[in-house]
C-alpha cells in the first residue's frame, strides 16, 4: 500500500507556507531523518509528487513546500532581498512547527531549491545541524559574467498577466523552449504552465536573489561532515556550468549525470533517488 500524500500549511509572520507531506505506512525500525524537497522556479512542490512515494517506500518522511510566491504559499508583499530571506523563513517555520526537523534533514533541491540548500548547508552557525546531506539537481557554478548573462533571459517578466491572455501562450511557449514537448508530455506541460503563470512575479523575486548568489563560496563553506552531490542532465539549461561545479569547488562532492533536462524530478526521479541513496551510503 502506497503512503498517501497529504497537504498542510505552516504559519509564518508574513503568511502561510503550503507543503505536501508523506510518511511511511510502516515506520522503519531505525528512524531516518526527514526529507526536505525544494522545487525550482517557477514550478511548485507538485514537481516532487512522483519522487515522494519512492522515498516513503524506503522509510523516509517527506516534506515538499511551495516557496513564497509559488504554488499555494503566500505572496511576498515586498521583494525579498536575498536567498537567506527564503532560507530563514523556511528554517524558522519548520523547526518551530515540525518536531521531526529538530535533528536535521536530508535536502534535495532543484535549481533555485538547490541554491536554498546551499544556503542552509553553508551556514551551520545560523542553521546548526540542519542539513545532513545535500543533493543539488541542476548543479552549477557561474562567474559574475555568467550570472549577468543568464539574468537577461530569466529575469524578464515575460508572462505578466495582460487582458488579452497573451501571457498564457507565452508561458506555454516558454516551457517548450525549456524542453518540454506537449505532444509527449501534455499533462506535465499543462501543470507547469499553470504553476509558471501563477508564479510570474515570484519567479522574478527569487531569480533576482539567485543571480546574486555566490555558489562556489557557499559550496566551499559547507562543513566536511555534510555530504554533497551535484546532479545535472545534458539538456538542462545549467549544463554549460556543470563543468565548473565539478572542477572549481574544493570540497569533496559526488557528481552524477541524470536525465530529464530541466525537469529531472518529474522525468528522472529514479536517477535522482539513486544518486541520493549512493550519497548517503544506501546504494
Amino acid at each position: 500500500m502506497a503512503a498517501p500524500i497529504m497537504a498542510g500549511y505552516l504559519a509564518t509572520p508574513l503568511g502561510q507556507v503550503h507543503y505536501y507531506y508523506s510518511a511511511p505506512v510502516t515506520p522503519p525500525s531505525s528512524p531516518k531523518p526527514p526529507m526536505l524537497l525544494m522545487h525550482m522556479s517557477a514550478s511548485s512542490a507538485k514537481s516532487f509528487l512522483k519522487m515522494m512515494p519512492m522515498l516513503t517506500a524506503l522509510g523516509y518522511t517527506c516534506y515538499a513546500p511551495d516557496m513564497p510566491g509559488f504554488g499555494n504559499s503566500f505572496d511576498p508583499e515586498e521583494d525579498p532581498p536575498s536567498i537567506s530571506w527564503y532560507a530563514s523563513l523556511y528554517y524558522e517555520a519548520f523547526t518551530s512547527q515540525v518536531p521531526e526537523f529538530k535533528d536535521g534533514v536530508h535536502v534535495i533541491g532543484h535549481h533555485s531549491g538547490g541554491i536554498l540548500g546551499m544556503e542552509f548547508a553553508s551556514n551551520p552557525d545560523q542553521y546548526p545541524g540542519f542539513v545532513r546531506s545535500l543533493t543539488i539537481v541542476g548543479a552549477s557554478v557561474m562567474t559574475v559574467a555568467d550570472r549577468a548573462k543568464m539574468s537577461k533571459t530569466f529575469l524578464s517578466p515575460f508572462n505578466k498577466p495582460v487582458a488579452s491572455g497573451e501571457h498564457l501562450q507565452k508561458t506555454w511557449d516558454y516551457l517548450k523552449w525549456e524542453g518540454l514537448n506537449p505532444d509527449v508530455e501534455l499533462e506535465l506541460v499543462h501543470r507547469e504552465a499553470l504553476d509558471h503563470a501563477r508564479a510570474w512575479k515570484g519567479r522574478n523575486q527569487i531569480y533576482s536573489c539567485v543571480w546574486k548568489y555566490e555558489r562556489m563560496e557557499a559550496l566551499d563553506a559547507i562543513p566536511a561532515e555534510v555530504k554533497v552531490a551535484g546532479l545535472c542532465a545534458p539538456d538542462d539549461v545549467l549544463w554549460p556550468y556543470y563543468g565548473n561545479f565539478k572542477a572549481l569547488v574544493t570540497r569533496p562532492i559526488e557528481t552524477t549525470v541524470i536525465k530529464g533536462g530541466n525537469f529531472g524530478p518529474d522525468l528522472d526521479p529514479e536517477g535522482i533517488l539513486y544518486a541520493f541513496l549512493r550519497l548517503i551510503g544506501e546504494k
